[in-house]
């Protein structure tokens, strides 16, 4: 059975919450050799180190083998591997050129010829009857090149594969991490909701006693309009990343999916010394991504083509050679004869050895042309990597404010508040104000959560992480 078809079966299942041997999964992990599928961020903060010696299982996801009734990460990215149309068109074209290259080790097809030779006007004798067998032999060296040159292309494919796998893998966190945001959302807008019920409690008590003012109950009644609208809007947006998920992994990933956000460990993110990055460990992350990156392994086999090809263009300035042999039969002789015939091509006569100097002046304008490109590429991943890791130091204290500083703060300021208008020491517009204060802080704090795990995501397509050794 296909890989992608057991692929299917086994995501299928963890969907509609069937159960299924976990392990089983874990075996497709093992066997693809070519992607890396981060079961937690603390694998991912070893590998900021630049250990070798592997990276932790998470114990949840490996040493579970009984009923799945979430989907991770994890089968998010092998989904999206395994069942893109893509991809797979991709792997077809790079089988092919093995069967290709192997073709190219064959000496071109003998030509048979037979020949009669001075027919009488009357048709009635044949003067001479001849039989010719010859076979082209290409300069030594031509054909290795030639099979070099197919090698070289599917090297080129391979890599064009891996670079378009890392960004889809990319799109799938950036969805996962908004997934995320949403869910956790949707669930302070509905902490918010209860919260109003309790401000609407409060101002209905205090207007039925003579010491509040019906407006003050009109507007919690608008404030909690307000949030209810905000949850349609959430929910809506929500739908439109299931869709995304869905078109990325070719499964039906919807509000009925259970998606499993424990590998999203805010505690070990909150820890300052966690994704810790100075500037020695950044000049260690570029290192690995000159080594890794699939898109500098494109340029790299690009510039090895473009050699093979100045290798083609000189060693076609040289002969090749044709062996004949024939078999005469002449009638009126006494006996017949045989015909032994060499011949060469001529490639430097002035008139066409023209095209072969330039065509070993175009590969070498082309070997420094893409050399120049991978230069530069080269820098532009140096200052990539070098933006990404700033901005993930800036957006680690801005999460460590909000939940250390902002969040506490806005919270005691809220609660003050509505105990000084239970109490009539304040007045519903201090408490509402607080209580958006308060709101408003959770919300950046997830905001800076999201954009935090998407800085790690950048990370890990910027330095090649998500590709394994």
């Amino acid at each position: 059975m296909p890989k992608y078809i057991l692929a299917f079966i086994t995501l299928f299942a963890a969907i509609t919450g069937n159960t299924y041997p976990q392990n089983g999964f874990d075996s497709y992990l093992q066997k693809d050799s070519v992607y890396r599928y981060y079961p937690s961020l603390r694998a991912l903060d070893s590998l900021l180190s630049i250990q070798t010696n592997g990276s932790r299982n998470d114990t949840a996801f490996y040493n579970s083998y009984g009923k799945a009734e979430t989907v991770t990460l994890s089968q998010l990215l092998f989904a999206a591997m395994n069942n893109n149309p893509v991809l797979s068109s991709m792997q077809t074209s790079i089988d092919v050129n093995n069967f290709q290259a192997e073709g190219k080790s064959y000496l071109p097809d003998p030509m048979f010829e037979f020949e009669l030779d001075d027919i009488m006007s009357d048709f009635k004798k044949v003067g001479m009857i001849n039989f010719y067998l010859s076979q082209m032999f290409p300069f030594p060296g031509k054909l290795s090149l030639e099979k070099k040159a197919v090698l070289n292309s599917k090297s080129m494919m391979q890599s064009e594969r891996l670079s378009m796998a890392v960004d889809i893998m990319n799109m799938v966190k950036m969805n996962y991490y908004d997934l995320f945001l949403f869910s956790r959302k949707i669930r302070i807008n509905n902490d918010d909701q209860l919260i109003m019920k309790t401000f609407i409690t409060a101002a209905e008590s205090q207007y039925m006693v003579g010491k509040g003012m019906q407006q003050e109950v009109f507007k919690s009644q608008i404030e909690m309009s307000r949030l209810k609208n905000e949850e349609f809007i959430l929910t809506q947006q929500r739908k439109n990343v299931y869709s995304e998920l869905t078109k990325l992994t070719k499964l039906v990933i919807d509000e009925n999916t259970k998606i499993n956000f424990a590998d999203i460990d805010i505690e070990y993110l909150l820890d300052q010394d966690n994704f810790s990055i100075n500037s020695s460990k950044t000049e260690k992350l570029v290192d690995y991504a000159f080594d890794h990156r699939a898109d500098l392994k494109t340029l790299r086999n690009k510039i090895v083509m473009n050699q093979t090809d100045l290798e083609m263009a000189k060693i076609n300035r040289l002969p090749d050679f044709n062996l004949k042999l024939g078999y005469k039969i002449l009638p009126f002789e006494e006996r017949n004869a045989f015909a032994v015939m060499v011949g060469i091509n001529l490639p430097f006569a002035p008139w066409s050895s023209g095209k072969y100097d330039n065509d070993i002046m175009r590969s070498e304008v082309k070997i420094k042309s893409t050399a120049q490109e991978y230069d530069s590429k080269r820098n532009d991943i140096r200052n990539e990597i070098t933006t990404i890791v700033n901005n993930m130091n800036s957006l680690k204290e801005s999460m460590n404010f909000y939940h250390g500083v902002q969040m506490p703060q806005t919270e005691n300021t809220m609660k003050s508040a509505q105990y000084s208008y239970e109490t009539n020491m304040g007045g519903f517009l201090e408490l509402l104000d607080a209580y958006r204060m308060y709101q408003e802080a959770k919300l950046m704090y997830y905001e800076s959560v999201n954009m935090y795990l998407k800085m790690i995501a950048e990370l890990e397509k910027a330095t090649g992480l998500n590709l394994k050794k």
